[in-house]
């Protein structure tokens, strides 16, 4: 009898010691029908671990911008063919008072290894949607591209996004002087495709340092399909003179299009050749252009309409601008004089020079993250609008 108890208490024991290992160990019960598997703490760490690893990797930038423009009634309407004046479709006479969201940029971007290999994927949900024959087919979507950096002084970036062009083209939105660019920039700069670029930045040359790039350009426009055998290049290169804030440039493009664009437009050069200078000292701001070019027929900056054998002509744009600005603490001023003509073609309807002066006052708060711009453009012969622009740029 005396043995039976010694039995069952070593048995007792031995099942609390196999209970408690057990519970110790915590293994997760397997789900049973239509139940949740459970979450084990490796799973939670592995979660943890992603979530810092993306951290690390992406960054998300912002920049948002609402404007209103007061353009006064204009029953002729403007004659510059990017004017910022929107056309009534009910009246056919341009909007004299409108608020517009012009940009809602999301951007997504980093390093997946530091100073090697860099990605950017950049959208606007205001972009539009509408086709642009020869420079877009739709510009919601707008960079998307992968950069490798392992060869000093040459980067590689493949992708749509900015490819080689002049100074006001390749300046980010959220950084230009006033809220409109250029009209010479708006026509044969600023353009996205794209493209395979090996680029450069702060060479040393003494006391000189020298930027370069250099594209093939697939040639269909931002958001389009590559639609030709044919590519277009890009380069442009300056230098800027150490401890001066001076900065001089050059840039070009040249290409072709080959295929019919409708029954009448069948193709033509596309080219552009541009010179730039910029020079900066403390508050003090002077920079310029000088650009000049030639847009195949059915290019949507081409001024002709290309729907008829007496229309479908290659167009030679041509034009400048001249900018001076000061900043003081929050405040800057700035004044910007222009001349653009659409198609310097003798005998051409459109060689005519659209002359523009534009004068600007900007507020800045938050490390310069909020910008208020006000803006007075004198359309001369044309029309003259005042805007106002709140900008966010994060």
């Amino acid at each position: 009898m005396e043995k039976t108890w010694i039995y069952a208490a070593l048995l007792w024991a031995g099942l609390a010691v196999f209970t408690g290992k057990s519970a110790g160990e915590e293994k997760p019960t397997p789900a049973g029908p239509g139940e949740s598997a459970a979450v084990s703490a490796p799973d939670i760490e592995g979660l943890s671990n992603r979530i810092n690893d993306l951290a690390k990797t992406a960054k998300v930038g912002l920049l948002l911008q609402a404007q209103y423009l007061y353009s006064g009634f204009n029953g002729a309407g403007p004659k510059g063919f990017t004017s910022p004046v929107k056309i009534s479709p009910v009246t056919g006479y341009p909007y004299s008072d409108l608020f517009t969201g012009k940009r809602a940029e999301i951007s997504l971007f980093g390093d997946l290894a530091p100073n090697k290999i860099a990605y950017m994927l950049k959208y606007d949900p205001l972009g539009t949607t509408t086709a642009k024959p020869g420079v877009s087919n739709g510009e919601q979507l707008k960079d998307y591209y992968l950069k490798v950096s392992y060869v000093p002084y040459a980067d590689v970036q493949f992708g749509q996004g900015k490819y080689p062009q002049g100074l006001e083209g390749r300046q980010p939105s959220g950084d230009l002087d006033f809220s409109n660019r250029a009209l010479v920039v708006s026509a044969l700069n600023d353009r996205r495709d794209l493209c395979f670029q090996v680029s450069g930045a702060k060479v040393p040359l003494g006391p000189l340092n020298l930027d370069y790039a250099a594209a093939i350009v697939q040639g269909s426009g931002q958001n389009a399909q590559d639609n030709n055998d044919n590519k277009d290049l890009a380069g442009r290169v300056g230098v800027d003179v150490a401890g001066t804030g001076l900065w001089l440039g050059a840039s070009g493009y040249g290409g072709r299009e080959s295929t019919v664009i409708d029954a009448y437009a069948a193709g033509g050069a596309r080219d552009f050749t541009g010179f730039e200078g910029r020079w900066t000292y403390h508050g003090l701001k002077l920079q310029g252009e000088y650009l000049q070019g030639q847009l195949e027929p059915g290019n949507n900056y081409n001024p002709w309409a290309g729907i008829s054998p007496a229309t479908a002509r290659e167009s030679n744009p041509r034009g400048w601008y001249a900018t001076a600005s000061y900043r003081l603490g929050d405040w800057r001023l700035g004044i910007r004089g222009e001349s653009f003509n659409p198609d310097t073609t003798a005998g051409s309807k459109y060689n005519v020079n659209n002359d523009v002066l534009t004068v600007g006052l900007d507020w800045f708060q938050a490390k310069d993250r909020f910008r208020l711009y006000v803006d007075f453009e004198e359309h001369y012969d044309q029309y003259e609008a005042l805007l106002t622009q709140a900008e966010i740029n994060l």
